[in-house]
């Protein structure tokens, strides 16, 4: 009767533990089967960010930082604000976009279906894969497309593009949007270029990739500029393109401080 006692119980806690570890091993075979594995980490910075996961039919809002999965899909509003790590890029992901992560083997691929991304710090190439309007780039090509030209004097600090204050360019009163600070950032891509081309004096063929970190102050005016990330080491390539940044304005705003960067590639 003692043993029959225990039998029951002990019987009925073996029980609950193999459905327990089937259920663990199905829903791990289940994942391995179906490739499922950590592509990326969202942080959450600011504003709405919202994370639709390929098995979910609604929205879910972001607040903290969370990994990201085949098929999982980010949507930033008007204000939103985020980070992406993958591998060993980072990513600043802008208000307005639409991206849904992907892979192939080992790379990652971020598709995206509306608005853009910056990068703030790059990895290795042969991880990630950027696809926009069916053309797919690695990192360096995506940035590329700010490819400077040509220019014309190499004396002093380059001269600024005239600068865009109007209100049509923004979204919001007490704002700036990431196009409307893109814009007034790309005007200045010839002011730039002749950072470089005075580079090219000093080292000829020189060739690399910077992204340019700036904040703005609610006067329009720039506070700081400063080189965040940079495949080129030149201290006064590098004073100089901070130079031309700091000198750009803005239309005032009501907001907070903005930061924002600006990715290059020099070539």
């Amino acid at each position: 009767m003692a043993k029959n006692k225990f039998l029951i119980p002990f019987l009925i806690v073996a029980g609950l533990f193999f459905i327990t570890l089937s259920w663990w091993m199905s829903s791990r075979l289940e994942t391995q089967s179906s490739g499922l594995r950590p592509l990326a980490r969202i942080i959450y910075n600011s504003g709405e960010v919202a994370i639709l996961n390929n098995k979910m039919t609604a929205k879910e809002s972001l607040t903290k930082s969370r990994t990201l999965y085949h098929l999982d899909t980010i949507e930033t509003g008007p204000n939103g604000d985020a980070s992406l790590e993958v591998e060993s890029h980072r990513l600043r992901i802008l208000d307005n976009t639409l991206i849904t992560l992907d892979q192939e083997g080992q790379k990652t691929i971020l598709i995206l279906k509306r608005g853009d991304v910056q990068f703030e710090n790059f990895g290795s190439e042969k991880n990630l894969i950027l696809s926009k309007n069916g053309q797919r780039q690695t990192p360096t090509e995506y940035v590329s497309s700010l490819k400077l030209g040509d220019s014309g004097s190499l004396s002093g600090f380059p001269e600024l593009a005239p600068q865009e204050t109007g209100a049509s360019s923004t979204t919001a009163e007490n704002t700036l949007s990431s196009e409307y600070i893109q814009t007034i950032l790309k005007k200045q891509i010839p002011a730039l270029d002749k950072c470089y081309k005075q580079l090219l004096r000093r080292t000829p063929g020189i060739t690399g990739q910077v992204v340019l970190a700036l904040m703005i102050e609610k006067t329009g005016k720039i506070s700081s500029s400063e080189v965040s990330t940079a495949t080129i080491s030149d201290n006064e390539f590098k004073r100089c393109l901070t130079e031309v940044v700091r000198r750009v304005e803005f239309r005032s705003f009501a907001g907070d401080p903005i930061a924002s960067t600006f990715p290059i590639s020099f070539e």
